[in-house]
């Protein structure tokens, strides 16, 4: 008897937006939409490593903030996932729930390396 095979789709482009890319680079041009993709994607990094800090102490005021700043960074990117989930983390922190607040923001953590792995395949493959 063998095993049975699941099959595993790519999500790649469910999490980013390729549009959003394309029309920033035919508006800035190539090699300066890389940098600012490149400086994006070190901008969403450094900020959910900061929510995720925040989170542990918890800070709710700095979380609010970092969650719209990062709602604004996903957005110009075409990270549409990743900003629906961090508009639900200013919804939820604003509720006071504290076990919520946990989970979303865990949630837009890994959304976050799996979109910010997506977009760097995508410039990868010349976008």
């Amino acid at each position: 008897m063998s095993d049975p095979v699941i099959r595993i789709t790519a999500r790649d482009s469910a999490l980013v937006d390729t549009t959003a890319v394309i029309g920033l680079q035919r508006s800035v041009g190539t090699a300066r939409c890389q940098e600012l993709v490149e400086d994006a994607i070190y901008e969403i990094t450094e900020r959910l490593s900061r929510l995720e800090r925040t989170m542990r102490e918890p800070n709710h005021g700095e979380a609010l903030d970092i969650a719209r700043s990062l709602i604004g960074l996903t957005n110009r990117l075409g990270l549409l996932r990743m900003s629906v989930v961090a508009s639900d983390l200013v919804e939820v922190v604003s509720t006071g729930d504290d076990i919520a607040a946990q989970a979303v923001a865990a949630r837009l953590v890994r959304l976050g390396e799996e979109s910010l792995f997506s977009l760097v395949r995508l410039g990868g493959d010349g976008i």
